[in-house]
Parts: structure tokens; C-alpha cells; sequence
């Protein structure tokens, strides 16, 4: 295999975004402030007990799921990746940490689909709904596929379950995001944290 140019490391927008050791190794320094939006994240969960079943959706290398278990050890958590070399990285830190994690290796669609493993008591997502509803959409377009992704995650929570996610407002203005919420069904839909375009939001279905 041919090792990538490294001038693309040099580029403005530049990077190899796409390989996952690169990601990690990179990530705090060209997104400073993803590792403050894990932590916000972290710290605007309900208390977990030791029997919570959570799904960190679109998991990528895994960053979100160390710090669950690290918080929450006992928790039964179910780690989604569609990336077969983004899950392999997420299963070696993971699994460093316990041994009975569920790996689903599955790519989540935006047409309201129930998520893989699902009931959960909290899914969680970081930098994930932007992903999974596509870089290349805006407009009404792009709050339709919210809404439908939204909806199908809250089918997949037991009642009284929560969405907590930390993401960026590249494809869809905080505020229409909120609101995808609400039309999705979606509770006490709020926003606990945000700087720049970073943010911490969430919401509740009902019991």
C-alpha cells in the first residue's frame, strides 16, 4: 500500500481524516474543542446504574465509550460503527477496559430505522448525526433526514430514556437541530453546553 503524501498534513483544511489512527492522534489538536465537548457530554448525563443499557451510536475510535466506562463501569454498553477500521481501534481501547462490550459493526440509517440492539436507556453520540445524515446536505433536505434519524432513535429508547449528543452545527443550525427534536418526539429537549460551533444537547422520551 502507498503511504499518503504527508503534504497533506500542510494543507489549511488539510488531513487524513478518514484514517482512524491518524484521528485520534490528531484530534486535540486540530479540534481543541472536542475533548471539552466529551467532557460536557459526560457531565450531562442522568446517573447511570449499574444495570443501564447505552448505545454510543456512530462511535468512531471510541473516545465516547472510554469515558462512559470510565464514569459508569458497570454500565451494558453496546458500541455502533459502520468504519470496520474505526472499530477495530474502538475494540482495542474498549475492550482494554472490560471484556464484555458489545460490538455492532452496522451502518445506522437516516429513514427511522430502530438502532441496532436496541431498547436502550441512553444513547449517546458524539460528532455522530452530522455523519450519519451526510456532509453534503442543508436545507430542508438536511432537517428532514434529522428528524427521521431523531425519530428512529427515539424509537429506540425504553420510556424515560434519553439522547445526549455532542456534535458541531456544520450541517444544521443548533436551533432547527432542537427543534428536529422536538418534531421527532422528543422531551425536555435542551442544550447544556456550546462554544463556537461545538455543542452539548439532548432530550427525553417520555415515560
Amino acid at each position: 500500500m502507498t503511504t499518503p503524501n504527508w503534504r497533506g498534513n500542510l494543507k489549511r483544511h488539510g488531513g487524513f481524516w478518514r484514517n482512524g489512527a491518524w484521528y485520534d492522534l490528531h484530534l486535540e489538536r486540530r479540534m481543541p474543542l472536542v475533548l471539552p465537548m466529551l467532557e460536557e457530554l459526560l457531565l450531562a448525563l442522568p446517573p447511570l446504574g449499574p444495570d443501564a443499557l447505552v448505545c454510543d451510536l456512530a462511535a468512531g475510535t471510541g473516545n465516547a465509550s472510554m469515558l462512559l466506562l470510565d464514569a459508569y463501569p458497570m454500565i451494558q454498553l453496546t458500541v455502533v460503527e459502520k468504519d470496520p477500521e474505526l472499530m477495530t481501534i474502538a475494540r482495542s481501547k474498549v475492550g482494554m477496559m472490560r471484556d464484555d462490550i458489545s460490538f455492532s459493526e452496522q451502518e445506522v440509517s437516516n429513514d427511522g430505522e430502530v438502532l441496532p440492539g436496541a431498547p436502550y436507556d441512553l444513547v449517546v453520540g458524539s460528532l455522530a448525526l452530522h455523519a450519519i445524515v451526510g456532509h453534503e446536505v442543508e436545507g430542508a433536505e438536511a432537517e428532514s433526514r434529522y428528524e427521521l434519524l431523531l425519530q428512529g432513535i427515539r424509537n429506540s429508547l425504553m420510556p424515560g430514556g434519553h439522547l445526549i449528543v455532542g456534535d458541531h452545527v456544520g450541517v444544521l443550525p443548533l436551533f432547527r437541530q432542537l427543534k428536529a427534536f422536538e418534531r421527532a418526539g422528543f422531551t425536555d429537549v435542551d442544550c447544556a453546553w456550546r462554544q463556537d460551533d461545538f455543542f452539548v444537547a439532548g432530550g427525553r422520551v417520555g415515560e
